[in-house]
């Protein structure tokens, strides 16, 4: 009986603790990351565009909506003064109007507009210039993180680990070896794919690189619902006075 009491407490102590296999990302596993291959990113409805036409005369510039010294760190300016793809795949722009820009790169967009200045506004490509890029990428990190909520990326092609640094990394009850990726197509439907970040294999996972509006969820380690605390220190007081109260039980019982 005593070695079963014995076996029991054991068998708690080592489920709340949590293994440091568990806490380190992309631990080498003999797998060897593939070189991503660099593609210009196509726009996609809801994307934020950045669009900045320059020309020579001041009264122009204000007519485009042209701003010096745009700050697309803030919030605010994200989506006072960036552009928002429509559901049908159109922006639109000061005199210029709407134009469509789905499925097309920033390059392409670009040359789109200069196009269109100089059939309808200037003679010369030199008497302008003209800007475009993504605002960033917008996605939302949820569950075992410091600060869950959405946050913009300012890269064409960052990946989940970026996000989650932004998010104020994952805490010790979060499960870093099946993080949830929830991502919509273009179609509408999702799809859901999961990550096991603690191997360095999980670098050649399409998933493992973000699009916009992507989902990234985190959820809790099963010590975690066992509330026996987030350090070895946390685990050890709590079990000692589970163990306490087990030992108590076990003496009064075995009289």
């Amino acid at each position: 009986m005593k070695k079963i009491w014995i076996l029991s407490i054991s068998f708690l102590f080592l489920q709340a603790c949590v293994p440091a296999k568990k806490l380190v990302y992309l631990q080498d596993d003999g797998s060897t990351p593939e070189k991503l291959a660099h593609t210009e990113y196509r726009f996609k409805p809801n994307d934020l565009i950045y669009v900045r036409i320059k020309t020579r005369e001041p009264k122009m510039n204000e007519l485009f909506g042209g701003k010096d010294n745009i700050n697309l760190t803030s919030g605010s300016n994200l989506y006072f003064q960036t552009n928002q793809v429509n559901r049908e795949g159109f922006i639109e722009l000061p005199l210029i109007g709407k134009i469509q820009v789905s499925g097309k790169t920033a390059g392409e967009i670009k040359t789109q507009i200069e196009n269109i200045l100089l059939a309808g506004f200037f003679k010369n490509k030199q008497d302008f210039y003209v800007v475009v890029k993504p605002a960033g990428i917008n996605v939302t990190v949820l569950g075992e993180v410091n600060n869950p909520g959405s946050v913009n990326l300012l890269k064409e092609n960052p990946n989940v680990l970026e996000a989650i640094a932004q998010s104020g990394e994952i805490k010790l009850t979060g499960d870093r070896t099946e993080v949830m990726i929830i991502r919509q197509k273009p179609d509408g439907t999702r799809e859901i794919d999961y990550l096991d970040l603690t191997r360095r294999e999980v670098m050649n996972s399409p998933y493992f690189y973000l699009e916009n509006n992507d989902i990234v969820y985190v959820k809790p380690l099963p010590q975690k619902s066992l509330g026996t605390g987030t350090t070895l220190v946390n685990t050890i007081s709590t079990l000692m006075g589970l163990t306490s109260f087990l030992i108590s039980i076990y003496l009064l019982t075995a009289k």
